[in-house]
């Protein structure tokens, strides 16, 4: 995976698509909802650098939320024994039996943050008895904003552009911030939304 181990390498590799870049990375940015290796942050900031910011959010949500549904219907259609391919058993137990009522809320909490498992919330979200619709809603509304942020970012960052660096940079910084300040309430939101006949599991927020 040396393609994808540097902002450079991950630019080289989509130019050499010459017209069809955009679709090439819009593929590359729907892959990596699917496939754990391929890292979705670092790809956000080479979409910023390639396209800007606008176009790169255009595009990075469109793979986003793409890959987010593939994701979901599968685990929806083929089960548990699927989910299991790409998830590690004990990071389904922890997020997995949330209660129907608190499901929305915990769900759009993990998007919207940095350094929750965000993709991996996606199959397990198609185990659960949410609806499609109910899913792609709270994916556009939560993961939206974290992907423009990223977008600018790298808009930023390899366009020479230290305006959008900053204010990217600082948003991004604020989400961080919240997080930790809230982290274990967070936690013990996540906890409390599980079922009452469900086990105790881990409060710490994996990645």
């Amino acid at each position: 995976m040396e393609i994808f181990s540097t902002l450079e390498s991950i630019q080289t590799f989509l130019l050499q698509f010459g017209v069809w870049t955009p679709l090439a990375y819009f593929i590359l940015q729907l892959l990596q909802i699917i496939v754990a290796p391929i890292p979705g942050g670092t790809v956000g900031l080479v979409g910023g650098a390639l396209f800007g910011t606008f176009w790169g959010f255009i595009l990075s949500i469109a793979g986003t939320l793409i890959g987010s549904s593939i994701v979901f219907l599968l685990a929806k259609r083929f089960g548990r024994p699927f989910v299991l391919k790409f998830v590690k058993s004990p990071i389904i137990e922890k997020y997995e039996h949330i209660e129907e009522s608190k499901l929305n809320g915990v769900l759009f909490a993990i998007f919207l943050f940095p350094l929750f498992p965000d993709d991996i919330l996606c199959f397990i979200a198609g185990l659960s008895t949410m609806k499609f619709k109910t899913f792609i809603i709270i994916a556009i509304i939560g993961r939206s904003p974290s992907v423009f942020i990223n977008n600018m970012v790298g808009a930023g960052m390899m366009k020479d552009s230290p305006t959008q660096f900053i204010i990217g940079s600082i948003l991004y910084g604020l989400l961080i911030l919240i997080l930790y300040l809230n982290r274990k309430r967070l936690s013990r939101f996540i906890h409390h939304s599980k079922k009452q006949n469900d086990p105790p599991s881990d409060s710490q927020v994996e990645k």
